[in-house]
């Protein structure tokens, strides 16, 4: 058993873990859940000893349990895998599975390749990867990195997994894959405690609950035991299931925001036409890589172009780079908010404002803007954070969506391009996020978004566009409103 009593943890002046007490057991797949903020990713690190513990006690099998660092404590039997993603695009693919491990696979000062790509395989292997060692790290999607970190925790031959948020950055097929490597985990009598806000996770797989709410241990329940609209309560204080997704108001959309005309892009996008109104919500849902993403690169000046034509307002559209986009009103929340979308070890402030930079007669930062501007997106979209000058790297991963967000906000977009913006987000925070969207598309800004999370689709879009094989296979307007099984089928 690995057994923490009265964990406590703070961050200057935030108290991040109140006297939180909690159980694991071998074979058996506990989830943490709780909103952003609630305290799920530091109870994990402070147990994979990622960050020390203010107070409390931890025991592995009855024998203390405090190791001095992350490698200490998988020498124990407890590995984590990240949420963040944390691979190195400079070395090969088994070199970041064996990462902390290499000198085993050295001879005479050299790497023995043969040996090391052949351990780091058969873990890929054992994880049901469908790419290999030898490819090329730099030619992998998010997910197929995703992949990678799970193996390398693997690799450690751990008693004790952690999942923090792994499937954030995953597609359906690689999600329902990870969720099969965790049963496979519990049959070997290995325990896994894992963090998700993708509630159908949580009751596909866990055998046991643990909720968090500000720091503090709400309590742990048997799964069977709790059903979803409970759970909602017991995470956010209010029940959401009626009033997750906003009403339209208005059912008439604008004018023409945005359009492409028989587009294609060099990642094989196309030919793709499709148009965009002021005032409206565009989901496009599809398999990863099936052309969404290309397609809202494209707008964002980010996706070489091969041929076609895209319009803004009516007039030609082809940014050479994002900064042109951003300057025409195009404002882009990316898939991957560390890699892409936030500078992690700035402030909130200096995000907030990174697409707008308030200045004074044109040359000096204009400080006292920039704080309003961030302070306004703080508190429009419920930031958890000690302070507009606190490093977004500090914050929750949850938080650090929304300051993402803010940052585009803060541009006053006449169109908005979201690739998935709850990804990685607990089901209070999609509520408000849901609600600022539809907010702005009230006011007349047009959204695109791209999303795998189908109630997100189907519960937020005012039309929907089905993207398979880089073109769109199928489009479904209000009058014909699909459910999530004819959506799939038009994703495959």
């Amino acid at each position: 058993m690995l057994v923490a009593e009265n964990i406590h943890k703070r961050y200057g002046a935030h108290i991040a873990l109140r006297d939180v007490s909690a159980s694991f057991a071998p074979g058996e797949v506990v989830a943490l859940v709780g909103e952003n903020g609630a305290g799920k990713s530091t109870l994990l690190k402070v147990l994979a000893a990622v960050h020390s513990r203010d107070g409390g006690r931890a025991t592995l099998d009855g024998q203390p349990y405090a190791p001095a660092n992350q490698r200490e404590a998988e020498a124990r039997g407890v590995a984590l895998v990240f949420q963040e993603l944390n691979v190195n695009r400079a070395v090969s693919i088994a070199e970041n599975i064996m990462l902390g491990r290499l000198r085993s696979f050295r001879r005479g000062g050299l790497i023995h390749w043969r040996r090391l790509n052949e351990a780091a395989q058969a873990v890929l292997d054992r994880i049901g990867a469908e790419f290999s060692v030898r490819d090329a790290i730099d030619r992998l999607d998010l997910g197929q990195i995703k992949t990678i970190e799970v193996a390398r925790a693997l690799a450690a031959d751990p008693r004790f997994v952690f999942f923090d948020e792994s499937t954030a950055f995953l597609g359906r097929a690689e999600a329902a894959r990870l969720m099969r490597v965790i049963g496979e985990l519990r049959a070997q009598d290995i325990g896994v405690v894992f963090v998700s806000h993708h509630l159908n996770e949580v009751f596909e797989i866990a055998d046991r609950l643990v909720v968090l709410k500000d720091g503090a241990l709400v309590g742990a329940y048997p799964t069977p035991e709790v059903t979803e609209e409970q759970l909602h309560r017991l995470m956010v204080g209010r029940d959401l299931a009626d009033g997750l997704f906003p009403q339209r108001v208005s059912a008439v959309p604008g004018p023409v925001a945005a359009r492409v005309q028989d587009l294609r892009t060099r990642s094989g996008l196309g030919p793709v036409t499709l148009s965009l109104h002021a005032g409206e919500v565009v989901g496009i849902g599809g398999l990863k890589g099936s052309g969404g993403e290309a397609l809202i690169g494209a707008l964002a000046g980010a996706e070489p172009i091969l041929s076609g034509e895209m319009e803004i307002a009516g007039e030609k559209h082809r940014p050479a780079l994002p900064q042109a986009a951003w300057d025409r009103g195009v404002a882009l929340l990316p898939g991957d908010r560390t890699g892409e979308g936030a500078l992690v070890d700035f402030s909130v402030r200096e995000n907030v404002t990174l697409a707008t930079r308030p200045r004074r007669w044109g040359v000096f930062d204009d400080r006292a803007t920039g704080r309003r501007q961030a302070s306004e997106q703080v508190a429009s979209l419920g930031v958890r954070t000690t302070g507009i000058e606190a490093p977004v790297g500090a914050l929750s991963g949850g938080n650090m969506q929304k300051v993402v967000l803010g940052k585009c906000l803060a541009a006053a977009p006449r169109i908005l391009l979201l690739n998935n913006p709850t990804r990685g987000v607990d089901v209070g925070a999609k509520s408000e996020i849901y609600r600022v969207i539809r907010r702005l598309a009230e006011g007349g800004t047009a959204v695109l978004m791209v999303t795998e999370d189908l109630p997100e689709l189907l519960g937020l879009s005012d039309r929907i566009v089905v993207t398979r094989a880089g073109r769109i296979s199928r489009g479904f307007g209000r009058d014909a409103w699909p459910s999530e099984e004819e959506v799939v089928r038009w994703m495959m």
